[in-house]
């Protein structure tokens, strides 16, 4: 389910889904991952992989009801329609103009509901990786992407909730899982278009009554994405919440947590981790959005058999498993480009993630999202251009790509770039951006389209590791196009990496040195993740590479030492704001600045949040109660509207 940005679809890929992984070796982790793409796989976001570990089953599964479904019909929708109105199927829930509650229309059951993003509470995150801290150095990861707030670690963005209600008398409630759920909007279109009841829960923490709701009527299916996780945590609570209010629906679960457990272990294993998540039906693609409409149009016959289906790890006990033949699917990215007319205006506006290829055209040494989701597939500019038109009609303002490498092929991007310009869209635009292979004419035409801000995978400051990551690059290419973006007034955020196999002390403190004088807008510093599937592990033997995940070793550096220069790196950096992947990356402050807020409101929090995450880095919850006046002042001066409230579900 796209690796890429369909699997089940997905999206998903490797710097784009960067995670908090939170445990040891291999059955000992916890991870989350937090970027965009879409499909099974998830919002926006990529691919390596935590595997998860084997614990003690759930309770055994019970089968589906086995109802007839008659085919439906979808009333067109008007384009600009009002916001509350949505396009549906017959029986599809849709939102009351009036008062905001749901309805179910003709009383037709719904064949899918598809869910987003979870976000699992931090404390057991850390609980699970506090467990592990002398082993594996996920602990200090997720001290370096959190900050300690009144006793205990919070994320970013309610750090940002309490300071602006203090400074505004607002209620706030800003959080980057708001943004439309990018895989979950593409597999409910995916599944319309085919004439599919389906309904779409987008954030699950912030739509849970409405979920229940729809569970209340007893769906044939529930589709679960998996592009942000790296275990079975988060899962088995969703299956939990799924079979207590509705036992009877059949709980699908597809994209990149699915396809690299039946990539990775023998089938023994597989079962035993799927046994811990306790659904019925995984689907094993690294698109799988064709095979989930088929799963669908199975549970529609009275007796449903799955045995026809391909690409299906499923169960009816949760203990003996049933595999049909894998055909791998190759699906034509303009049909499947999303149809946004089936969503609320009230979703939608006024930011919206896009993906307008699959794959990655490069081969990054720690990345293996370009094996799994092959070829680089790209969409036809009238394809995009159709999505383009649509988003404007309805208010649309911000655009979030997701495409591993948006401006790559060049001459592409460069058109794309004119038609927005020629167009007139006068979106502002953020996306993955590869700046050392960006001529004079990139820059010019991405900032006359709108561009605002680029996520950077530099990785190093280091000539010698840019060859050994394959990064194809050099560092004064990356200092000529930091002070191009900086030129043109776009914003950069730049990641980097300590420890790759070959690092050492010397190639380490030149990426601090980079950071420092290149000087990006926003950086953050990470310690190695090692993916055993990834290029660089076939070399594992001439760089005495030993371990996974962050606990490794190599010749040159061990994971306690990364993590040592990692911490040392973000005290003594001054160029730049370090600001941590998880949950507040580029694409929250372009969804920030979609809501209203204002850059230079978003930077004096972030220099304030990066004062307060510097002092966590060596305690788990130190006093920062000094920070709050100062907190409170940056934001002062926010100029924010007030945030629409976001629809609970989409029909």
């Amino acid at each position: 389910m796209p690796v890429t940005a369909c699997a089940f679809p997905g999206t998903s890929g490797n710097r784009a889904s960067r995670r908090v992984n939170t445990g040891g070796g291999p059955g000992t982790s916890a991870a989350l991952s937090f970027s965009s793409r879409t499909g099974w796989s998830g919002m926006t976001l990529p691919c390596p992989t935590r595997c998860p570990s084997v614990k003690d089953r759930l309770p055994a599964i019970r089968t589906s009801r086995k109802d007839t479904f008659a085919p439906t019909t979808r009333r067109p929708r008007r384009a600009g329609a009002g916001r509350g109105i949505v396009s549906r199927t017959p029986g599809a829930p849709i939102r009351d103009p009036g008062g905001g509650s749901w309805r179910r229309v003709m009383g037709s059951q719904l064949d899918c509901v598809v869910v987003g993003y979870y976000e699992q509470p931090l404390d057991d995150l850390l609980e699970s990786s506090r467990q592990m801290r002398d082993h594996s150095g996920g602990y200090r990861h997720l001290l370096a992407n959190t900050v300690p707030f009144r006793g205990k670690r919070v994320r970013y963005p309610e750090l940002l909730n309490f300071g602006l209600q203090e400074a505004t008398g607002k209620s706030c409630d800003y959080h980057v899982g708001r943004l439309p759920n990018l895989g979950a909007c593409f597999l409910t279109s995916f599944l319309r278009k085919r004439s599919f009841d389906a309904a779409l829960v987008n954030f699950f923490n912030h739509d849970r009554e409405a979920f229940r709701r729809l569970l209340a009527d007893s769906p044939r299916a529930v589709a679960l994405t998996t592009t942000f996780y790296f275990e079975s945590s988060p899962l088995a609570y969703l299956v939990k919440f799924i079979r207590e209010h509705s036992p009877d629906t059949k709980i699908i679960v597809g994209g990149p947590h699915v396809y690299h457990v039946c990539s990775d272990f023998p089938e023994a294993i597989q079962h035993q981790m799927f046994a811990e998540i306790g659904a019925d039906v995984y689907v094993f693609d690294s698109q799988g959005e064709l095979t989930l409409s088929r799963v669908c149009a199975a549970l529609r016959e009275r007796v449903p058999d799955l045995s026809t289906v391909p690409n299906l790890v499923y169960t009816s006990d949760n203990r003996t498993f049933h595999r049909t033949p894998r055909e791998i699917e190759n699906n034509d990215m303009d049909e499947g480009a999303i149809d946004w007319s089936h969503f609320s205006n009230d979703l939608l506006v006024p930011s919206v993630q896009l993906r307008t290829a699959r794959s990655c055209a490069y081969k990054c040494a720690f990345c293996r999202y370009p094996i799994l989701a092959g070829d680089l597939n790209l969409m036809s500019l009238e394809a995009v251009e159709k999505q383009f038109q649509h988003l404007k009609e309805i208010g649309v303002t911000h655009l979030l790509f997701i495409d591993d490498t948006f401006n790559i092929p060049k001459n592409r991007f460069k058109d794309l770039c004119r038609m927005m310009i020629d167009r007139g869209f006068d979106f502002k635009w953020f996306s993955y951006f590869r700046c050392a292979n960006a001529d004079d004419e990139v820059f010019d035409l991405a900032a006359r389209s709108g561009c605002t801000g680029v996520f950077l995978g530099i990785e190093s400051g280091d000539n010698r590791m840019l060859k050994e990551m394959y990064k194809t690059a050099t560092v004064d290419k990356y200092v000529y196009g930091l002070n191009k973006l900086r030129e043109y007034g776009i914003f950069s955020y730049a990641s980097f990496i300590i420890g790759f196999p070959g690092e050492t002390e010397e190639s380490a403190e030149s990426t601090i040195r980079f950071i420092d004088e290149a000087r990006p807008t926003y950086y953050c510093l990470e310690s190695y993740f090692h993916d055993k599937k990834v290029p660089i592990a076939a070399r594992a033997e001439e760089f005495g590479l030993v371990g996974s995940s962050y606990a490794w070793k190599h010749d040159t550096m061990d994971w306690r030492r990364a993590a040592e220069l990692v911490a040392s790196g973000y005290h003594r950096i001054s160029g730049s704001i370090p600001v941590p992947l998880y949950c507040f990356d580029l694409w929250t402050i372009g969804y920030l600045m979609g809501q209203g807020l204002s850059r230079e409101s978003i930077e004096r929090f972030l220099r304030v949040g990066a004062e307060m995450l510097l002092s966590g880095m060596g305690a788990e919850a130190p006093d920062t109660a000094h920070f709050e006046p100062r907190l409170i002042e940056a934001l002062r001066q926010t100029a924010s509207r007030p945030m629409a409230p976001a629809p609970l579900v989409v029909a």
